[in-house]
């Protein structure tokens, strides 16, 4: 008998093993164990547990067979799979390959352990193919994001003109970035929904088995299928799109989400396909510079970070600054935070733990900018995010905070470590009363003595010299 797998990231709507005649029944496994591995947000669990029910439900009304291990049964994800391989005596198990390392051999080796065949489906959470990438990797040996995204553009012919990109330049930085006017813009509000039975329940069990783990199940607010997810969508694009560009990097103290799609939750666990959000952003009449930038995202810094984790897994293991200070209960409870903690940093994280989610600039520049500063140790920052985060997996948060974000590569993924004091964030968010209070603050205290510890490393970075020089003459200046 041949079985598919259907993985907790991969709820398409139309994913193959559905239409493919020889599959007589469907497996889900939701395994309690694999939640207990770290504190996962109840958001997360809720996210993919519930997602992973619907589809049952539409496959079971279609009058498909379908097979699942519960949460309640307790099993890991091998026990259960190895229970529904010997109950419903498959002879071979079909599967969407799974972009994580090293999920495919290990789903694998228990096949092989029980005489069951494998058919491997080509990963459909991305819109480059897996030999694609790896060869565009493997011609690059010092890739750059800005490159490979060219190449996304001229393969796709995605927002191109002929031969030329459209608007005649490749991405539009310059109008865009900007920081948020005190005055003058609404920002539209993220669509509310309402959970439904499926959903209610869900919640009720991740309550009851997760309690100590960050937020509240009962707040949970995302799109759990298809349908859902192609609406909020549709909001994004008719609301917020048209501002997206110019205020992509702006923060505001009392506004998590701005205008960003918040459509990382649904598109990392196949709600939605990579080429319907293009199609949804391309279609529009917003402005060239803000679909550029979100274009620019989703098929260029998205499948770069993809790209980067298939052809470095050493960045799993770097540590180019040497920094091992461990993540205190904190940041994982939201509890008696330190009180010298910048207000930045304090209420980005209390909305992380509201949320499970905050914006690109934010988790750059804000808290993996505090935790690199702080000199904490770059894989306990990689497992805070992937615990804390709706959208976090392996393949997008090793290189993302390895390489970018903690610069723990030493300067592969990203050329610079993306640091800052005050200033910037000030510019961008207006955190504190004024620019001297920013200037003033704990933050840039830490960005100073950062640049001063690190000095030896960072001094043939031609992106730091100003910095580096600054640095100096303070350093001089205090004798």
């Amino acid at each position: 008998m041949k079985a598919a797998l259907i993985l907790a990231t991969q709820q398409f709507a139309e994913h193959p093993a559905y239409t493919d005649d020889d599959v007589e029944e469907f497996f889900f496994i939701e395994s309690a164990p694999r939640w207990r591995k770290l504190p996962y947000h109840q958001h997360k669990i809720v996210l993919l547990t519930s997602a992973m029910r619907h589809t049952a439900a539409r496959l079971e009304a279609e009058g498909k067979t379908v097979r699942r291990i519960a949460l309640d049964d307790d099993l890991t994800f091998k026990a259960g799979l190895e229970s529904l391989l010997k109950t419903h005596r498959v002879t071979e198990l079909q599967w969407m390959s799974d972009p994580n390392r090293p999920v495919d051999e290990r789903i694998a080796a228990i096949c092989a352990a029980h005489d069951v065949d494998t058919d491997v489906l080509s990963d459909g959470l991305f819109l480059t193919p897996e030999e694609e990438v790896d060869g565009w990797f493997a011609d690059h040996p010092t890739p750059l994001m800005e490159d490979f995204y060219h190449w996304q553009r001229r393969r796709t012919g995605i927002l191109m003109d002929g031969g030329k990109p459209a608007g005649r330049r490749w991405n539009f930085d310059a109008d865009n970035r900007k920081a948020l006017p005190k005055k003058g813009v609404e920002i539209p509000p993220v669509p509310q929904l309402e959970p439904d039975d499926i959903t209610r329940a869900v919640i009720a069990e991740v309550d009851r088995l997760f309690p100590d783990h960050p937020g509240k199940a009962e707040e949970f607010w995302l799109p759990v299928t298809p349908e859902d997810a192609r609406d909020w969508l549709d909001v994004f694009v008719a609301e917020r799109l048209h501002d997206f560009g110019r205020y992509e990097d702006a923060m505001k103290a009392d506004e998590p989400f701005l205008f960003h799609a918040i459509i990382s939750p649904m598109l990392n666990t196949g709600l939605l396909t990579v080429e319907e959000v293009v199609a949804a952003a391309t279609r529009t009449d917003a402005p060239l510079a803000s679909v550029e930038g979100f274009v620019r995202q989703v098929i260029g810094w998205r499948e770069y970070m993809r790209g980067m984790y298939r052809a470095h897994p050493k960045l799993e293991h770097v540590n180019a600054l040497h920094l091992e200070k461990r993540v205190q209960k904190y940041w994982y409870s939201g509890e008696r935070m330190p009180s010298d903690l910048p207000i930045p940093v304090r209420t980005v994280l209390e909305r992380v733990h509201r949320w499970g989610y905050a914006h690109h600039i934010e988790r750059l520049m804000v808290l993996g900018n505090w935790f690199l500063l702080q000199g904490y140790a770059p894989r306990q920052v990689n497992a805070w995010f992937l615990a804390l985060f709706v959208d976090a997996y392996d393949w997008v948060m090793v290189p993302n905070v390895m390489g970018m974000s903690q610069f723990a590569d030493g300067g592969f993924v990203a050329t610079k470590p993306y640091v800052s004091g005050g200033a910037y964030l000030q510019k961008m968010g207006s955190w504190w009363p004024s620019a001297q209070d920013a200037k003033d603050s704990v933050f840039t205290d830490a960005y100073w003595e950062f640049l001063e510890r690190h000095e030896d490393v960072l001094a043939g970075n031609h992106r730091l010299g100003l910095a580096l020089a600054q640095m100096r003459k303070r350093r001089d200046a205090k004798g």
